[in-house]
């Protein structure tokens, strides 16, 4: 009886697993992958960081406290000066001066005790077209706050870093979906149909990748206009990112096309009079997405690099726009780095989303793979 038994559920087992489509199939083995998983968590943080920017930081990206100017990082503390625990609390600091090389240190001072709150009342933000007053922590009655610290002008670097978050991931998902969309309408294109299409797209492809990439960025960001307004530089900056980002992916598409074309599902949809947007639509770009997917995940963390390494050669977004690479813009000198080396936080952020999304396309490339193990 226990052998029937066990025959009937690993039957059951089985017909279940045939019965599966295959996006259920992949977002099943998608689940069991925890290097995937764990990108994925670190990409809804990332992006959640991104869209409630205005919640979660604890001030706008332009407020400046002009007392605490390059104030370090404070550190949240439970235990109180005199013993015992505490609410989450955090201490100014006291500037002290050494007599002997004027060298300005910052000493956490017991008398400047802020204790920290959930859903202070602070600056006014906006979401949705809504306006709101709360933000996630702040000091208690208005007190500030800066955990990691200010830059030359005041500014809290967690807050800059939180709303930077907003201008680096616009960049990457819009050069990302209009690279994406450009690559896939040429490769399907040009290997769909062939002939002088095929012949003129691959050599507009070839032109397009004989260039040196970082020259050529270099080159092109030169030209921008320095004097336009910062929305229309950041968006003739990601133009700049497509033109050089398409290429790759409709080669790769253009492979796959030209070998599913021959496969004998697509001959039957022929042979039956099937048009050519019918058998484009229904039959190749469904056999793309996947690889679609995948390509898209690799190349949002290239993008979010290039962005933070142009705009911290000062020729990609200007401000008072504020991006990752912007903030790492303030410490290109080393006398910067060694009196505020807390404005390396940024730095951080973009090694968290890199690392996130790669790992996420990793997931997804294994969870894809038709000739994996279940």
């Amino acid at each position: 009886m226990s052998d029937n038994g066990t025959d009937i559920s690993m039957n059951a087992e089985a017909e279940a697993a045939v019965s599966l489509s295959y996006w259920q199939l992949v977002r099943r083995r998608f689940r069991r992958n925890r290097y995937g998983m764990a990108g994925l968590i670190g990409c809804i943080f990332v992006l959640t960081l991104a869209i409630f920017a205005g919640f979660i930081a604890p001030y706008s990206a332009t407020y400046k406290d002009r007392a605490a100017i390059y104030s370090p990082p404070q550190v949240i503390r439970i235990i109180a000066p005199e013993g015992g625990l505490a609410l989450p609390f955090v201490m100014g600091f006291d500037e002290v001066m050494d007599p002997n090389t004027f060298a300005i240190t910052f000493e956490p001072s017991p008398e400047k005790r802020v204790p920290l709150q959930l859903f202070v009342k602070g600056e006014p933000w906006t979401f949705l077209g809504i306006t709101f007053e709360r933000h996630l922590f702040g000091g208690k009655d208005g007190q500030p706050v800066h955990l990691l610290g200010t830059d030359g002008l005041g500014r809290d670097v967690l807050s800059r870093m939180i709303h930077g978050s907003r201008t680096t991931l616009a960049m990457a998902l819009l050069v990302m979906g209009a690279a994406c969309l450009i690559g896939t309408l040429v490769g399907v294109s040009s290997g769909y149909f062939g002939g002088a299409i095929d012949i003129f797209t691959q050599r507009v492809i070839e032109f397009v990748k004989s260039f040196p990439d970082l020259p050529l960025y270099l080159a092109l960001v030169a030209i921008l206009p320095r004097r336009a307004e910062p929305i229309t530089i950041f968006i003739m900056f990601a133009a700049i990112l497509v033109l050089l980002q398409w290429a790759n992916l409709a080669r790769e598409l253009r492979g796959k096309v030209i070998a599913i074309r021959s496969v004998e599902f697509v001959r039957a949809a022929v042979a039956v009079g099937a048009t050519d947007r019918r058998i484009i639509l229904r039959h190749i770009a469904p056999n793309m997405s996947s690889h679609v997917i995948v390509w898209a995940t690799y190349t949002l963390p290239e993008i979010i690099l290039l962005e933070s390494f142009l705009s911290f050669l000062g020729v990609g977004v200007q401000a008072p726009m504020v991006s990752w690479g912007i903030m790492l813009n303030q410490v290109r000198d080393f006398q910067s780095l060694a009196a505020a080396p807390w404005l390396l936080a940024p730095v951080g952020m973009i090694v968290i989303s890199v690392l996130a999304f790669n790992a996420l396309g990793d997931g997804m490339r294994d969870s894809m793979d038709p000739y994996s193990n279940d």
